[in-house]
């Protein structure tokens, strides 16, 4: 069982809530932002942002690969979005994204995540957060990989028109 843990970080992106969220809840655009995200598909009959929905996330390190059923929970407008990812069928991670009005001309991003103490992992990944150095080297690499994220959106949303695949 993993342990629980989160991490959180933000930022000031100058353009509305509004423009930001929408970027976010596009799920399919998140390997547009994310370091570790190569790739997001809604899952049928729903195929948007709206909680209820599901989507499945493709992600890569170097030459590890794996994929992640993920399921919308919070999809408001202009607020937040936050969705959970699946591990043999148990719930592994919360993510979720906040988004505040921060001044005449801008938002404050949050980004965070939460490994839920009900999260099933391998136990060779288990053994590995065992490990302090291991731990903490992989809970770095998280956090710079979210504010990664959060600066690839905030270009695209400071740019007014975002980048497309």
């Amino acid at each position: 069982m993993a342990r629980p843990h989160h991490e959180s970080v933000h930022l000031h992106i100058k353009a509305a809530p509004q423009a930001i969220w929408s970027l976010i809840a596009d799920i399919t655009r998140m390997g547009e932002w994310s370091p570790i995200c190569r790739r997001c598909a809604w899952l049928a009959p729903v195929t948007g942002p709206v909680a209820g929905a599901r989507f499945v996330g493709h992600n890569r390190i170097g030459g590890l690969r794996w994929s992640r059923e993920c399921e919308v929970l919070v999809s408001e407008p202009g607020a937040e979005f936050t969705f959970r990812s699946f591990v043999g069928g148990r719930p592994s991670t919360l993510w979720r994204y906040l988004l505040v009005p921060d001044g005449a001309a801008g938002t404050r991003v949050t980004e965070e995540y939460t490994v839920t103490s009900d999260s099933s992992s391998p136990r060779w990944v288990t053994a590995l957060e065992s490990i302090p150095a291991i731990r903490e080297r992989n809970r770095a690499a998280m956090r710079n990989g979210m504010i990664e994220t959060l600066q690839r959106i905030k270009a695209a949303a400071e740019a007014g028109a975002p980048a497309q695949r």
